[in-house]
């Protein structure tokens, strides 16, 4: 009995839908494990959060600032992650998204800092901390600033960006104003005065909204 092989045509047409199946299932896979860091990251920020209102619960029922001066004219200082807020998460890994491997939450300091409690009106409407994109710095350079701006730094009301998505800073931005990032699929894990956490797109909460600063102020 004669035994027939493939032909190159076959072999050809075989590896071609191979191929295409990688080219389909290839982003499914990225968007997958993609997901999988998200809720890593939502985890991060919830433990955050909670650490955040377990240090105001020690202190007076005040939020921690931004960063720590010994000296009010020295910039600088133990800062609320490193320092401030680890005492009551007691794990460094925390304070870094899994999808970037670095420091790059960001807390709103622009009305949070050493801010009372009592004085927040919607606890669950107010960000506490977001993923956030680079900033610029004074040094001409580009970092994570463990803070995110209110909106209306950027405009009333301001412009999403093309680059949501990426790490960088928009062209024309303050120095040390960083933007909430919609890294994980097009959104962004957020933390609230009330303590929960949850992902959410930049439009939902950081572009579009009616005050500007609606998640961003003591209302």
């Amino acid at each position: 009995m004669q035994h027939r092989g493939f032909t190159l045509i076959e072999l050809l047409v075989v590896i071609a839908i191979i191929a295409i199946l990688a080219a389909i299932l290839f982003p499914v896979f990225a968007r997958a494990r993609e997901k999988a860091r998200q809720t890593s990251c939502l985890s991060n920020v919830k433990e955050l959060t909670l650490g955040i209102l377990m240090y105001a619960q020690d202190y007076d029922e005040r939020m921690p600032p931004r960063y720590y001066r010994y000296v009010s004219t020295t910039p600088g200082g133990p800062n609320w992650c490193d320092h401030l807020v680890q005492p009551y998460i007691k794990n460094t890994q925390v304070t870094r998204c899994p999808s970037t491997e670095e420091k790059s939450y960001g807390y709103a300091q622009d009305y949070l800092n050493w801010c009372k409690l009592a004085s927040i009106g919607s606890p669950a409407e107010t960000v506490v901390l977001c993923d956030v994109k680079r900033s610029f710095n004074s040094s001409g350079g580009q970092s994570f600033d463990l803070s995110v701006r209110k909106p209306s730094i950027f405009g009333s009301p301001p412009t999403k960006p093309a680059t949501d998505e990426d790490e960088w800073p928009i062209t024309g931005d303050p120095t040390y104003a960083p933007r909430a990032r919609g890294v994980h699929n097009g959104g962004c894990n957020v933390g609230f005065c009330d303590g929960h956490a949850k992902w959410l797109t930049t439009d939902a909460f950081f572009y579009g909204q009616n005050p500007t600063d609606k998640f961003f102020d003591l209302n």
